[in-house]
């Protein structure tokens, strides 16, 4: 992306009039920015959209006298794009990188330069170097299923959430998102995993193995079908003994919907069971049935879970 369009971009920001695409690219960017460059003049926070500009009004020292809310963000969002001017790019947004980025609700099939296939799930992105064949290198935010060329000598190598993976030629899937356990699982082939904050902890999977990778702990390994941790490539939705928090994580990608759950318990209860292609209505109809719940939409896009009173 050029400077010129991410000022646009900055601006619709500021004004609240970005779509969801472009959230998410921000989003993205803001993590890219934290990770990439520890020394760098914005400190990226947790809080709100709108207090990532007032961290960054902070650092430019603008004082603010009761200026309106609208006229300061304007103010911060100046400030970060002088910041760009000045070259405070991340690879993501250099003419020498591409960013493709999968929505909620959303899946798509990537065919790189070099032969290699990649599935994104919802909620979920990949950033390359547009030399590819030459540098196999791909950051990746969320899941994606690969389906690697081999080449002996360029090895491909993912890089996410503390995990980098590197293969020659294979098939996998990477579950890589903020808030989950990071886990790898291999169809064909052989990977090798090295958790970064833990390189001694370093693992060689095969075909049908999987590995979790909690953080300061040896990774899990287990092994089971392969092709169950890669369902959602083929549509279906997989769950053997499933806790219903992480259930609702799945939905949330799978259909773009939030979900709530009015009781804190209900997280950790188990589920089962396997959906092929359904309709979000028939896919809640069946959670509630099994576990006896109550489940509610406030719009389209909230749900909210309970339950169910005898």
């Amino acid at each position: 992306m050029k400077v010129e369009e991410f000022k646009k971009l900055a601006e619709k920001y500021t004004h609240k009039k970005v779509n969801s695409q472009e959230r998410l690219a921000m989003d993205i960017f803001f993590s890219k920015m934290q990770e990439a460059n520890k020394n760098v003049l914005v400190p990226i926070s947790s809080e709100k959209r709108e207090k990532l500009f007032y961290n960054i009004q902070q650092n430019l020292t603008i004082k603010r006298k009761r200026t309106p809310l609208k006229k300061y963000l304007a103010m911060a969002a100046a400030g970060f794009t002088t910041l760009l001017m000045l070259g405070f790019f991340t690879g993501m947004f250099s003419n020498n990188y591409t960013t493709i980025i999968a929505e909620k609700g959303e899946k798509k099939e990537i065919k790189m330069d070099d032969g290699s296939v990649i599935f994104l799930n919802g909620n979920s992105s990949i950033t390359y170097e547009n030399n590819f064949t030459e540098e196999r290198t791909v950051k990746l935010q969320g899941e994606a299923f690969f389906k690697v060329a081999r080449d002996t000598a360029h090895p491909f190598t993912i890089q996410s959430k503390d995990l980098e993976t590197r293969v020659l030629g294979t098939s996998f899937n990477i579950k890589s998102y903020k808030d989950q356990v990071p886990m790898v699982s291999v169809n064909t082939g052989k990977v090798e995993v090295t958790p970064l904050k833990n390189p001694e902890y370093k693992v060689i999977l095969t075909k049908d193995q999987q590995a979790s990778f909690k953080e300061n702990r040896k990774p899990k390994i287990s092994k089971g079908d392969s092709r169950d941790f890669n369902a959602w490539t083929r549509k279906m939705i997989i769950l053997k003994n499933t806790s219903l928090e992480h259930t609702a994580k799945i939905i949330e990608n799978w259909y773009d919907v939030n979900i709530q759950f009015a009781d804190d318990s209900l997280k950790q209860l188990k589920i089962t069971g396997k959906f092929n292609d359904e309709k979000l209505s028939n896919v809640l109809k069946s959670l509630a049935l099994i576990k006896n719940l109550k489940i509610d939409s406030t719009n389209k896009k909230q749900i909210i879970i309970r339950k169910n009173p005898i």
